[in-house]
Formats: structure tokens, sequence, C-alpha cells
């Protein structure tokens, strides 16, 4: 009689385990799937004619958003710097896209929002979306963004300071210090219009 019944809790137990084991897992999947304010940090959709749209409302998570972004058939260097700072040009041999390549960062609530059209980013080509974020915190607007396609491989992140617009120019300067990469930074207020040519 013993022996039919010790099993019997045995599996019970397991079973148990094996349920709250269950119920941590997809607490977990949870927390790293949000941000700073508990909502998602991003969202990558592809539509139906093939272009990816990208809203990022949290700068936390880079891995994350090249996963997706590769999940979704574009090949994506992601950084996020402290504000200030960009990372050195070149980043490698500025893409072709087979036209120009124009994307327009928009504001997105307290993020940003952009579109890649289908195409834009060809085989063996990378996205490259380089982000510095306010020194409010990781959910506010950013101060700069800056996009540009590589061709071939991309140099890592070399943090550097970005440049400062001189005293009088009314805040606001366009910087094209690399072909393919334009980028406009801001003494008050984020830049959100990035064009990359």
């Amino acid at each position: 009689m013993t022996t039919t019944v010790a099993p019997a809790r045995r599996r019970r137990y397991v079973g148990l385990s094996a349920a709250v084991a269950g119920v941590a897992a997809a607490t977990t999947a949870v927390i790293m799937l949000t941000g700073v304010g508990g909502g998602p940090a991003y969202a990558v959709t592809k539509g139906s004619d093939g272009g990816v749209s990208v809203t990022i409302s949290s700068f936390t998570d880079p891995d994350g958003l090249e996963a997706d972004l590769a999940a979704a058939g574009v090949t994506s260097v992601v950084d996020y710097l402290p504000q200030g700072q960009t990372c050195k040009q070149p980043r490698g041999e500025a893409g072709d896209p087979g036209g120009p390549f124009m994307a327009s960062i928009r504001k997105e609530g307290d993020g940003i929002g952009f579109t890649i059209e289908k195409g834009q980013v060809p085989a063996g080509s990378t996205l490259v979306l380089t982000v510095s974020k306010s020194e409010d915190g990781d959910d506010r607007p950013p101060f700069a963004t800056a996009l540009q396609i590589v061709k071939g491989t991309v140099a890592p992140c070399e943090a550097v300071s970005m440049p400062v617009p001189p005293p009088g120019s009314g805040g606001s300067e366009r910087k094209d210090d690399e072909p393919g990469v334009q980028r406009e930074t801001r003494e008050e207020g984020p830049s959100l219009n990035t064009e990359t040519g």
C-alpha cells in the first residue's frame, strides 16, 4: 500500500514544481520585454509591402532591437550612448541602396519612430542607428539620432563627443561629417529629424 501512495505524492510535487517554474519563466519573459516605465521598450512591425516600422519608447535594449529587426529582414547595428556622445566616423564603407536613402526619424510620444522601405538595406549592408540619449532618462526623447547604411563590416562604436553648435547659431546645426551620414544636433531639445543619403 505504501508503495503506491509514495510515488503519487512525488508525482504531485514534481507537477507543482513544473507549474511554478512555468510561471517564473513567463514572468521573466514579460520583464525582459518591458522598458523603464513598464511598457514595451520598442516595437518592430513588418508591413504587407515589406517595409519595416520601428518605434522606440525606451532606449534600453539595443541587442533586442537588433534581433527583432533581423527577424523582420533588416540587418542592423544599434548603439545607445550618453547625451553629447556619438560614434566616431566612419563606421565602414557608405552603403548604396540603389538610390537615395531617406529616412525621417519622427517623434512618437516620448520616443522616436522611423520606417525602412523594402530594399533600402540591401544584402551585405547594415542599417546603423546611433542614439545620443537624454540626460533626463532612458525613456525621454533623445538628444540626437543618426541613421546610415554601411556596406560590409560595421566598425565597433568608439564613443566621442558630439560637435557643439557655435554660440549664436540659433541652437541648431546640420553636420555632414561623412558621406551617407547626416545628423542634426541641438543645444536645446532633441534632434528627431535625421536624413541619410
